[in-house]
């Protein structure tokens, strides 16, 4: 469970309180929990849980995000007013080129204290199934956003003082606040007009009026983005797709930050897609999915994945003989040393990566074992976790800071200490102090901060984690743990 101590953006430390202390029924009384889709685009029966009020969905082109979304869109029907119903085949029609059929697509929909079953199938030619379906005010944000209005045939001539005549819906004060927090410029001003069933979007940041035909694609998408949230009332189902477009990276966090928020105060439930490691970055374990394509048909459903784990996989770059996927930074660093000790030869040949949770590790080497992921790969677990098919685990029986802080003798600090070129006084001082933190992942940066400004957590780590693949750990354990590793690459 995500707790509010691992991240220091407030509104995401608020909205993970407020989720974990939730009540059934009174908060978050609409909520999608699941989608499964059988029969569509490569879908062979995997379903996507969404396991927080904002989830990112990540994957390569083609691997199914936006089909996800679409599916998620259909589970409803909007009331009148308040956001659009849509149908399977608002999404997924029949063609002159495909035929859409043997299809099935099951939810878990949670009302209040209930949890629903749902299904919408089509067998031949028309989509049957939940003919009452649940009310929920939805909108959803496709890709189409992005295109600013000047890009569109004919729209610039035609928009001219003497044919327009449509009436701008101003912004109201918050809008305008939240609007220029995430373009991080004043908005002094603006509204929405609309215009041949285009949304225009009028703003003012003190030197004077401009549209959509004069803005930014990243404005653009904003004020729509805006516009929208401002109608969406409570408990509201919205779903984004490549919710970064045209946004910079600080941008980006910006927008999260608000989302975050609005989630919280307003019950709002955020089904979103991307391509950014900034987005998967602001997200707690638990709402980062991603999906892996497999070769000849199905989806690998990743949950928990780092943002380091998900752009390698979306990344065309060159793989090593062997990944070697790990919990975080901090046992990549420790299985770097051991395999330095034992055989350097081999560090050329692999890559460690910090892949997300023990889960997610698990099932990254399980999905290798089975021969199910694209690059041959094991899994390391940390050495609190039993071994799995497809996975080893440290040397060693507690997770990597305990293993280390707890099993040094006075004789490996002395080492560490020649090597950080301090005194071994200051930095066993240091250390005793940081372990009288509960919260043990911790330690090494309550260390590092004791010994000065000047003393970095991973210079520290790095100087602990070689002593102790030198002259902590077994010598029979570390070339067990190293054998391991090197009988991976012709298994």
């Amino acid at each position: 469970m995500y707790t509010a101590s691992d991240r220091k953006i407030p509104t995401l430390n608020a909205l993970a309180d407020a989720w974990n202390s939730r009540t059934p029924g009174k908060d978050w009384p609409l909520f999608l929990e699941r989608v499964q889709i059988d029969g569509l685009r490569g879908w062979v029966g995997e379903g996507v849980d969404f396991r927080f009020p904002v989830v990112a969905i990540a994957g390569e082109n083609g691997a199914g995000k936006s089909t996800v979304l679409k599916v998620a869109a259909a589970a409803y029907e909007a009331s009148q007013k308040d956001g659009h119903t849509f149908y399977p085949d608002d999404f997924f029609p029949s063609t002159i080129w495909e035929s859409v059929a043997g299809v099935t697509l099951t939810y878990q929909i949670r009302q209040g204290t209930s949890v629903i079953p749902a299904r919408l199938g089509k067998v031949t030619s028309r989509w049957r199934g939940m003919p009452d379906r649940p009310q929920r005010p939805l909108y959803f944000l496709d890709i189409s956003r992005t295109q600013p209005i000047n890009t569109q045939i004919g729209y610039g001539k035609a928009a001219t003082r003497a044919n327009f005549t449509g009436q701008i819906t101003p912004f109201g004060d918050d809008d305008r606040k939240l609007l220029g927090r995430v373009l991080n410029k004043p908005i002094k001003a603006g509204g929405m007009a609309v215009y041949q069933n285009k949304q225009v979007g009028v703003l003012d940041t003190g030197n004077g009026t401009y549209s959509n035909f004069h803005q930014g694609a990243g404005e653009d998408a904003t004020a729509d983005l805006v516009d929208l949230l401002r109608l969406a009332p409570r408990n509201s189902l919205i779903i984004i797709d490549e919710v970064e477009s045209s946004l910079h990276p600080r941008a980006q966090r910006r927008l999260m930050v608000e989302l975050f928020d609005i989630a919280r105060t307003r019950g709002i439930q955020f089904i979103l897609s991307t391509h950014s490691q900034v987005i998967l970055e602001q997200l707690p374990t638990e709402a980062r999915v991603y999906i892996q394509a497999q070769h000849g048909g199905g989806r690998s459903v990743l949950y928990g994945v780092s943002s380091d784990f998900a752009m390698s996989l979306m990344d065309d770059v060159h793989h090593p003989d062997l990944v070697l996927f790990c919990e975080d930074a901090k046992a990549g660093t420790l299985i770097d040393a051991l395999i330095r000790n034992e055989d350097a030869d081999l560090i050329r040949r692999v890559q460690i990566l910090a892949a997300g949770p023990a889960s997610t590790v698990s099932t990254l080497g399980d999905l290798s074992f089975k021969k199910r992921f694209p690059v041959r790969a094991i899994g390391i677990l940390d050495a609190d976790q039993k071994p799995a098919d497809g996975c080893i685990c440290l040397p060693g029986s507690k997770a990597p800071e305990k293993e280390l802080f707890e099993s040094f003798s006075d004789p490996n600090w002395e080492k560490v200490a020649e090597r950080l070129e301090i005194r071994v006084g200051d930095l066993l001082q240091a250390a005793e102090n940081a372990q009288q933190v509960g919260n043990h992942h911790a330690w090494v940066q309550r260390t590092a901060e004791q010994l000065g400004p000047r003393m970095r957590t991973d210079h520290l780590w790095d100087a602990m984690a070689a002593v102790w693949a030198r002259e902590s750990v077994d010598p029979a354990s570390r070339a067990e743990f190293v054998a391991a590793i090197r009988n991976s690459l012709t298994d």
